[in-house]
């Protein structure tokens, strides 16, 4: 996926996924929705995506009048239930829980028979994800600095878990690399619960993931974070250093959760779905539950133009990153 194609994504998102509304919501004799929803996540369950689409399915069920079913089909980075709601029927009763790493497929899977920018049109932000930098228990040191240095010493040695290659957590591991001099094996997972799981049982050292998934697991000491990826200090984890205090790596790469629906979606139903979205973030004890798992909620122009807009310049930025780290196409 080169800049040109990168650049044609914004446009194609802003403008070209969703029928004009010609229509109101009531023309066909029914009103949106008139049968349950179903919400598509690219990931197993145990994630933070879990997390979010089962609070969204719960709440946003409650605003539309109708059950909203979570379906999970992992695998290629999200990619596959990424396809799966791109051949489906485009009448607002298949969405999908998209994330950075489906914007980036023409580079990474560009094998699989569906073009993001063409197939889905957007609807609205959900939540962004602060990362973290955790480590194994089982890796006998006390800081950061010490954890590069010993991955210096073993250099090739020492493992960093992903959820794909091409996957936030796996640039991220690539940019660790890169600015600390070292080496590690990734190791690429079809989700973040079973690379998880194997930080937490000292088969993998190192794993970038987002704060929400990683407090749970903080909390009751099953892994340790060295760093958290961002400018400043998180509230949720006031004694874990900025990475950027360490002066080798910017802060850069927190994930996104956003939903989409098929491609010549009505605009009524986009429009619909987008009210409910924001009506669901908009409510007090839904914000507060949100944060106090690490997310952050978009506050303003949560629009699906905004959305549109906001992958198309993602695509385009870590087309680059993946460009200039020579990572290339996976089979």
């Amino acid at each position: 996926m080169g800049l040109k194609v990168a650049r044609s994504l914004i446009a194609s998102l802003v403008a070209g996924n969703v029928v004009p509304m010609s229509a109101s919501a009531t023309e066909s004799g029914v009103e949106y929705p008139a049968r349950p929803i179903t919400l598509i996540l690219g990931y197993p369950p145990g994630g933070a995506g879990d997390t979010l689409a089962r609070q969204l399915a719960k709440h946003m069920g409650e605003d539309l009048g109708q059950s909203i079913i979570v379906d999970y089909r992992p695998g290629a980075s999200g990619n596959i239930g990424a396809a799966t709601v791109a051949r489906s029927a485009a009448d607002g009763y298949t969405l999908y829980v998209a994330t950075r790493e489906v914007t980036l497929h023409k580079k990474l899977y560009g094998h699989m028979n569906y073009d993001f920018a063409k197939d889905l049109a957007p609807v609205g932000m959900a939540v962004k994800l602060p990362f973290v930098l955790l480590m194994g228990n089982h890796v006998k040191v006390a800081s950061i600095q010490e954890a590069m240095n010993l991955a210096r010493d073993r250099s090739g040695g020492m493992s960093c878990a992903s959820t794909g290659v091409g996957s936030v957590n796996h640039l991220l591991c690539e940019r660790l690399q890169e600015s600390a001099g070292i080496d590690l094996l990734h190791l690429p997972y079809t989700g973040t619960a079973p690379a998880l799981a194997d930080v937490i049982g000292g088969r993998v050292d190192f794993m970038f993931t987002s704060q929400a998934t990683a407090l749970p697991y903080l909390k009751s000491g099953l892994v340790r974070c060295l760093a958290v990826m961002s400018s400043a200090r998180l509230p949720e984890l006031p004694d874990v250093p900025s990475i950027e205090e360490f002066g080798f790596m910017k802060a850069e790469g927190n994930a996104w959760f956003a939903i989409v629906a098929p491609a010549r979606t009505p605009s009524h139903v986009i429009f619909r779905l987008n009210r409910s979205l924001n009506n669901v973030l908009a409510q007090e004890h839904v914000r507060e539950s949100l944060a106090s798992q690490g997310f952050v909620v978009p506050l303003s122009n949560n629009t699906p133009e905004a959305l549109g807009a906001f992958m198309g310049e993602e695509a385009e930025m870590w087309t680059k990153a993946l460009e200039r780290l020579d990572v290339g196409s996976v089979q």
